[in-house]
């Protein structure tokens, strides 16, 4: 379930005109899954894994499998949440 949320996030990132083919083979940006947000990370500077990642980890969070440490900092990064 965790993964099919990052799947997810995808889907939504493409659905709202941000994330094409194109777009995501010539930026290099966008392949990379490692993200450490912190408070002046914005959502929209994010590549598309690293916001994929995201989600998936805040899902995991939410359901006791990941650190609730990290919850409310992703709830206000989110934009969806």
């Amino acid at each position: 379930m965790a993964v099919l949320q990052h799947e997810l996030q995808h889907v939504l990132d493409y659905r709202q005109g941000g994330l094409t083919a194109l777009r995501y083979l010539t930026g290099p940006r966008h392949w990379g899954y490692d993200c450490r947000p912190t408070g002046a990370t914005r959502w929209e500077a994010l590549g598309f894994e690293q916001r994929g990642a995201l989600a998936e980890r805040l899902w995991l969070a939410e359901r006791g499998l990941g650190p609730a440490r990290e919850i409310a900092g992703l709830q206000r990064l989110i934009p969806w949440t």
